[in-house]
Order: C-alpha cells, then sequence, then structure tokens
C-alpha cells in the first residue's frame, strides 16, 4: 500500500519543498500567498489553532468514506471528521479540549438495532443508533506532515436510548488503530491549490486503513447486557475484513488566520448532524 502511494509521496515532497521541508520555514512564504486572495476562504477547523503555541497550523477535513467490517458498511460525509492542531515545525499539538485533535460527528448507523430502518422515523428514535469516532490519543503523523500519512488511536461511541451513555468499541486500553496510509494512485494524485485559502491546500487526498482489529462492545446497557446486541449488528470482534477508507483535504495555514471551529457548529459546509446511511452496501467510498 505504501509502495502504491510513493509516487504520489514524492511529488507532494517536491511541492512542500518551496516551504523547506519544515513547518516553521513555510511561514515565511504564507503571507504572500494570503495577500494574494483577496477574500481567503475561511479554513476549516483553524480556529483551534493558537498562534501563542505555534505559527503553523494543520487541518485534516474529511469529505467523504466508507466504515466497512465484513459487510457492515457505515458512509462518512462532508465533514463529519476533522483532525486539526498546532504544527510547530513536523510535530502536531491539539488544543488542551479534550478531543486530542479529532473531531467527528455522530454518524448514523444504516438500519438502526435491527438493520431495518423502521416506520416513523425508526420509532421516533428508539431503535436508531449513532457511532462517533473518539480519538484516545493525539494522532501520529509518520514522517513529513504533509505525507498525510496517519495512525488514530481511536474508541467509537455508540448511542442509542436503551444503551446508556458509555457503550463503546474499542476502548482508552485496548483502542481502534487505524493505520492510515496514503494510497492516491499514480494517474489520481493530490491537488495543490495556493490560492483559495490563506496557505497551502492539498486536496483528494486518498487514504486507506485495512485489517484493523474491532474489539467487542463493552458497557452497552446496564452491567453491559446489551452488549452482545452490539456484537450481533456491528459484527463485533473482528480481526479481519475490515476497512476505513476516506477522501480529505488538507490545509497549512497561519494560526493567526483563525477559521471555523468544529465544536461551535459553524463549519458551514463542513458537516451538520452526521451522515446518514442507507441500509445497502456500497455506501459512499473514500476512492
Amino acid at each position: 500500500m505504501k509502495n502504491d502511494s510513493s509516487v504520489a509521496r514524492r511529488r507532494g515532497a517536491t511541492r512542500v519543498a518551496v516551504v523547506g521541508g519544515a513547518i516553521g520555514a513555510s511561514m515565511a512564504l504564507l503571507a504572500p500567498l494570503a495577500s494574494a486572495a483577496p477574500t481567503p476562504a475561511p479554513v476549516p477547523g483553524g480556529g483551534v489553532c493558537d498562534p501563542a503555541i505555534a505559527e503553523g497550523c494543520l487541518t485534516v477535513l474529511v469529505e467523504s468514506g466508507t466504515f466497512a467490517n465484513n459487510g457492515f458498511n457505515l458512509p462518512i460525509g462532508l465533514g463529519d471528521m476533522i483532525i486539526a492542531g498546532n504544527a510547530p515545525d513536523d510535530k502536531f499539538i491539539p488544543r488542551d479540549d479534550g478531543h486530542n485533535g479529532v473531531y467527528a460527528k455522530p454518524l448514523t448507523v444504516p438500519g438502526g438495532v435491527l438493520g431495518v430502518d423502521l416506520p416513523f422515523n425508526n420509532l421516533f428514535g428508539l431503535a436508531a443508533v449513532t457511532a462517533t469516532v473518539e480519538a484516545v490519543e493525539v494522532p501520529v503523523f509518520n514522517g513529513n506532515l504533509f505525507d498525510f500519512d496517519m495512525t488514530l488511536n481511536t474508541r467509537m461511541k455508540i448511542d442509542n436510548p436503551f444503551l446508556g451513555d458509555n457503550c463503546y468499541i474499542g476502548s482508552e486500553s485496548n483502542p481502534v488503530v487505524l493505520d492510515l496510509d496514503l494510497t492516491n494512485p499514480d494517474d489520481d494524485p493530490v491537488v495543490w491549490d495556493y490560492a483559495t485559502y490563506p496557505g497551502i491546500k492539498a486536496g483528494n487526498i486518498q487514504n486507506t486503513a485495512t485489517n484493523f482489529t474491532l474489539p467487542g462492545a463493552t458497557g452497552c446497557g446496564p452491567f453491559g447486557i446489551l452488549n452482545p446486541i452490539v456484537n450481533w449488528r456491528a459484527k463485533v470482534p473482528a480481526e479481519s475484513g475490515t476497512s476505513l477508507k476516506t477522501k480529505s483535504s488538507g490545509f497549512l495555514t497561519e494560526s493567526a488566520a483563525g477559521g471555523t471551529d468544529p465544536l461551535d457548529g459553524s463549519d458551514d459546509g463542513n458537516g451538520s448532524s452526521g451522515s446518514s446511511g442507507s441500509s445497502g452496501s456500497s455506501g459512499s467510498s473514500g476512492s
């Protein structure tokens, strides 16, 4: 997988060479880039960055994708996840708000509890299920930040009126580890934009993680009595047949440029209340 994207990585590295291969050096170039755009668009997630921590701000806006587990498919829509934080040199430092730099919205599980959408909005929400990705550690950007090769240690919070507030797949001690490799094919590379935003945008970033382990559910219902139902519905535990494919845009800007905040609901066009899928097996694809 990494070999398939080696050419795309080299092309990206060539473009990022104008910033000297380091985030700090790039800041000297961002000011003239920003001035070239009279009314730059607000940077998705840029509001989490603090000039007192770092000059640079890195955000990754997930635009589409699919989480799949042996026939269970969960579509991911525009803005359902944003990774955002301060970027001193080639490091990533999130805002201290408990999210570890990963901001995800609840995803509607197609078919709800039973796998089939029921009348009256899934019985007035009683049969509806949502899943929210939570990072249990700060994301790791492997290599150069603009390689967009990421490792996320996560858990997935499962919500339904009967499941309580502590129903999870994965935990801090046993996380779901997503090694998201850059997998753009040679004929569909990352696209670079220096004009639309106050900095650099890398579009069409295609990431894939496969065959990651999904542990069984914990904490679902009183004393975990509903764990078996969640396990049946989500097809967990699983050690193979799993995948996550996403298509994203990345942004490197000055922290002082600001932008939207994933927690204040102002990301217009960057997601709303989470994606709602269909009960079909295809869903949205990140490739």
